[in-house]
């Protein structure tokens, strides 16, 4: 074969091989489209509405003791002895932390050693006057005497009572050196050791009662306006596995900080088994619905997850399976709401009999 010929048919065999390969290409979509339409899955479809949502607004919250003391001391003072641990169960009067007591003892045998100087002249003057005002009825003594002797009187009287008065004082100081348990209780905090300077207002130790567990929070300024006692919340404790828990508030402040300009809030789970396992001190967090607004909600189920995305299959005019990507907001319960990717009254697939693809050719229930 010379090259005229061999050049006239090279072109001829490339278009020869094209029109195979369309050939076989239209074949297989053919049969592909054939099969599609032959393994058309039932689907259950519905149409995307808006309806009122509620928005859920989370706040952070710690768990406390109803029945809590914070005990300080109003002396100043070296910590000698701290006799409990963090935890520990005390007794009502089981002594917590002792304070030195030297100087405040040697106040209180110089009062008490006072105190006997000032009874023995109290009982003498009070003999002289009564001899004199007696003399004074029997016109025996001049009225001088008798003035004389009743500013004695009332003196020494003035003298006992005011070391009586320190006495008293001196008492109350020695007790704030034994700082006591208040009631039955658990040890939540311990703020000194022994060899600390305690100082006056300074907490040294926090008992809390276990059995009497509250949530607190506090609410924006913005918000407290919506929110009442009597109201139903939820509360998460996730160290306690307390999810979502039903709550109940029973206090809402009416001064808020002016610094925070924030309102604290006290609330009570519903159900007291679960409130077993909570412990004063434990992280929360309390969720509220106080807002409404207009929301696209579909079920959860309809979702499809791919990686890090999330979809939902929608239907095309011929009844085709098309995958739209969305991005969700709020959950509630079995529903999630939608904030992009389907609008309202578009169709979506809720169920299907068999897992869905791109382009998969659909038949509706």
């Amino acid at each position: 074969m010379n090259n005229k010929m061999i050049s006239w048919f090279k072109p001829q065999l490339g278009i020869l091989s094209l029109f195979t390969v369309l050939i076989f290409a239209a074949s297989c979509s053919s049969e592909e489209q054939t099969s599609s339409e032959e393994n058309a899955i039932e689907v259950e479809v519905q149409a995307a509405q808006s309806s009122i949502s509620a928005t859920a607004q989370h706040f952070p919250g710690r768990v406390e003791s109803e029945d809590q003391a914070n005990l300080s001391t109003i002396v100043m003072g070296t910590v000698t002895r701290v006799p409990v641990n963090v935890g520990e169960n005390v007794r009502e009067g089981d002594l917590l932390v002792q304070i030195k007591d030297d100087q405040i003892l040697a106040q209180k045998s110089q009062l008490e050693a006072n105190m006997v100087q000032a009874k023995a002249n109290l009982e003498n003057t009070e003999k002289n006057y009564n001899r004199i005002k007696n003399l004074y009825t029997e016109k025996s003594a001049t009225s001088k005497e008798l003035d004389d002797i009743s500013t004695m009187y009332e003196i020494a009287k003035a003298n006992m009572e005011a070391l009586e008065a320190r006495m008293n004082e001196v008492n109350e100081m020695l007790q704030y050196t034994a700082i006591r348990a208040p009631f039955d209780g658990v040890v939540s905090s311990k703020f000194v050791s022994a060899g600390d300077m305690a100082a006056p207002g300074h907490p040294l130790v926090t008992v809390s009662n276990p059995g009497s567990i509250k949530i607190t929070a506090n609410i924006p300024e913005k918000w407290i306006g919506k929110v009442a006692e009597g109201d139903t919340i939820s509360v998460s404790v996730e160290s306690a596995g307390i999810l979502n828990a039903p709550a109940q508030l029973y206090a809402v402040s009416e001064a808020g900080d002016p610094a925070s300009r924030q309102y604290a809030v006290e609330a009570k789970l519903i159900d007291p088994p679960a409130a077993e396992s909570l412990k004063p001190g434990m992280f929360a967090q309390v969720s509220m619905n106080l807002a409404s607004r207009d929301a696209l909600i579909i079920p959860q189920s309809a979702l499809i997850h791919r990686g890090q995305l999330t979809g939902v299959y929608t239907l095309t005019d011929d009844n085709k399976a098309v995958l739209r990507w969305v991005r969700t907001g709020e959950v509630s319960g079995e529903d999630v709401e939608i904030l992009t990717g389907l609008s309202e009254g578009e169709q979506y697939v809720v169920s299907a009999d068999q897992p869905l693809r791109q382009g998969q050719l659909l038949t509706i229930r």
